[in-house]
């Protein structure tokens, strides 16, 4: 009786023009694609820009990405653009403390230029439809009914919508989603420079209100990606250095701009950033990646997290596109994996954020970390996911050897 009652209130495959729509073709995007695309579902991805393109990341990879990139079919082109094997950490601040350490396992600094092309291309490789440069105008519908996609290339409709447009969207505001509401006062820009050779260190440099990350990528530059309040943005620019002068008031990060060259024509930013805990769902819409949540850039697990969150979704909508479960059992019981998996994160990664930003506070917390080495390594390996443990750490150095 129970089955019955779930076919009378969804209706069948062959009665929509898709069972799956992707708004948004970056990590989480084309990762959910391609996974639903393996199990023989009818994809649609759409993306409002043109491909490929410079995107705002910090480009580091933590290593539980190397699994998924072996699950998705794009590892043996990681490996032949050169992705950066990245082994060791270092940590300065304003105040002058620093802190060495080694990463627990392998990561890797990958462009979102080339990562996000090989998703995309991958996901087209498994049939599934994708269109670029057209932007989502709205979105109607539920999950009892199926959805229909408003875009600028015309209407589509599907079974359900995964909501995969990153940090902040025109389409949160369409849909007024509740954290839009409230004003941040974050600040990102990122671009690539050439003139220093960090080589192996993800390198991550506290300034008053603000932070930077460098990383060395596969063509050799560095992403330089840095994160400040609003107030940092409004100072004077350091006359020598080309960057507000907060920035300049640590003095590994001031050295760092003086040997360094841009060869990005133009920084990439964003404002207003949010770390606020979002819906899982949102108007019956499954939310993945940074548009469910978005971990504080310091803890360099975004990528991977994004990734992680379409592994997390796909089995629930695979489960509810097969009629097996409910439209309320799929989203409590995706919301309560995605919380299991990323909250403790979240909220530990909110809380060194607010730390960091305080020259004080860093000072002391990076002192601490220099004389107690397991108290940094344990905070370094408690903002990211665990690898599975048949994906071994010499698994992911040679694959990018």
């Amino acid at each position: 009786m129970k089955t019955a009652i779930i076919k009378k209130e969804i209706p069948s495959r062959q009665n929509m023009n898709y069972d799956a729509i992707a708004i948004g073709a970056g990590l989480s995007g084309c990762s959910a694609a391609i996974q639903l695309a393996k199990l023989g579902y009818r994809v649609l991805l759409l993306e409002q820009s043109h491909y490929p393109m410079h995107k705002l990341c910090g480009e580091f990879l933590s290593v539980e990405v190397t699994e998924s990139f072996e699950h998705l079919g794009i590892m043996e082109q990681v490996r032949k653009v050169g992705a950066q094997p990245i082994h060791r950490a270092y940590l300065t601040t304003s105040g002058g403390a620093s802190f060495r350490s080694k990463l627990p396992s392998t990561a890797m600094g990958l462009s979102r230029y080339q990562l996000d092309l090989m998703l995309f291309q991958r996901a087209q490789a498994m049939n599934v439809t994708c269109i670029d440069n057209t932007k989502v105008t709205g979105v109607t519908g539920n999950l009892t009914e199926g959805f229909t996609v408003n875009t600028t290339k015309g209407e589509f409709s599907g079974r359900l919508v995964l909501g995969a447009f990153g940090k902040r969207s025109s389409l949160d505001r369409t849909l007024n989603r509740s954290f839009m509401q409230k004003r941040s006062p974050w600040v990102a820009y990122k671009g690539h420079f050439t003139g220093v050779d960090i080589a192996d260190v993800i390198e991550l440099h506290s300034f008053p209100n603000g932070y930077c990350g460098l990383s060395q990528i596969e063509t050799g530059e560095i992403n330089v990606c840095w994160i400040a309040h609003e107030w940092v943005m409004k100072e004077p620019i350091h006359p020598e250095l080309d960057i507000p002068e907060s920035l300049a008031k640590n003095p590994v990060l001031a050295d760092r701009f003086r040997q360094m060259q841009r060869v990005s024509l133009s920084l990439q930013g964003l404002s207003q950033i949010s770390f606020a805990l979002k819906e899982n769902f949102y108007n019956d819409i499954c939310m993945i990646g940074d548009t469910a949540g978005m971990i504080t850039p310091l803890c360099g697990d975004g990528m991977a997290m994004a990734l992680r969150s379409a592994e997390i979704a796909v089995p629930f909508v695979s489960q509810f596109l097969e009629n097996q479960i409910t439209a309320i059992v799929f989203k409590q019981q995706y919301a309560i994996a995605w919380r299991k998996e990323f909250q403790t994160r979240l909220q530990l990664g909110r809380i060194m954020h607010n730390c960091f930003v305080q020259p004080q506070l860093a000072n002391v917390g990076v002192s601490l970390c220099q004389m107690a080495p397991a108290l940094g390594n344990w905070i370094i390996g408690a903002t990211r996911g665990k690898p599975n443990p048949l994906v071994s750490n010499d698994l992911a150095s040679n694959a990018l050897s």
